[in-house]
């Protein structure tokens, strides 16, 4: 029996687990996307060739959470403030990217996955909120996911407004770093009161990027399980 759902591709983090450089990816997300109706597969490090192919096996990609992206993509220098990096992953999910929009795949980017789609359409990065946007609000919560932090608002024109239908909205947090300048073809939809960009989209309506996490709020907020579901049905029409 041909199976009907699509197969979605998560990036993941690296990080040291009992001494061992580790692939690891918090089980929120494909638990997030086989609840939203998709079939999650795992993507590891990897280069051109193997980017190229894993784009091809999938119907939609979501680049999830994580450590900072180096300044050196971007063309910036490393701050003091700036936290734990992975460069060689940045690389490898930007070549996932870079396939995913030359086969014309739907993209989806939470928190860091957000970062990376922008900084590899040409945008910028704030390497620390606290440091460079002038009476932030602290978007770092250390504790519960599922909590709600503060306020965004949203655009009126967006995908975003016409799934949740209100114009402001309580998210979750968990970051340092913040949007810069967007990358090409990328609008803004959403900001936080201080100002930091909190969700984009293209203009073809092909890419999505949150600063907060759906796949945490989905768990009590069924509109945020929708956006989930959107980004599904999207790619089914790959």
């Amino acid at each position: 029996m041909k199976n009907t759902k699509p197969i979605i591709g998560l990036t993941c983090n690296l990080e040291m687990v009992r001494n061992n450089v580790s692939f690891t990816l918090y089980l929120s997300y494909p638990e997030a996307i086989k609840k939203a109706g998709g079939i999650p597969i795992v993507l590891p490090l990897g280069n051109e060739e193997l980017a190229e192919t894993w784009v091809s096996m999938c119907d939609g990609i979501l680049l999830t959470g994580g450590n900072d992206v180096h300044p050196k993509h971007y063309g910036d220098v490393p701050q003091s403030e700036l936290g734990l990096t992975t460069p060689k992953l940045d690389e490898s999910d930007m070549l996932i990217i870079k396939h995913a929009r030359k086969q014309n795949k739907t993209i989806f980017g939470i928190c860091r996955g957000s970062h990376l789609i922008n900084v590899a359409l040409g945008g910028t990065m704030l390497q620390d909120i606290e440091t460079n946007v002038q009476n932030s609000l602290n978007h770092l919560d250390k504790g519960d996911r599922t909590k709600l932090k503060h306020m965004i608002t949203i655009e009126k024109e967006s995908i975003l407004y016409d799934l949740v239908q209100k114009e402001e909205l309580e998210v979750n947090s968990f970051h340092h770093q913040a949007l810069g300048d967007l990358g090409k073809d990328l609008r803004c939809v959403a900001t936080a009161p201080d100002g930091v960009k909190e969700a984009f989209e293209s203009e073809d309506g092909k890419i999505m990027g949150t600063q907060f996490h759906p796949e945490e709020l989905g768990k009590f907020n069924n509109k945020m399980h929708e956006l989930l579901v959107l980004f599904i049905e999207k790619c089914k029409g790959e």
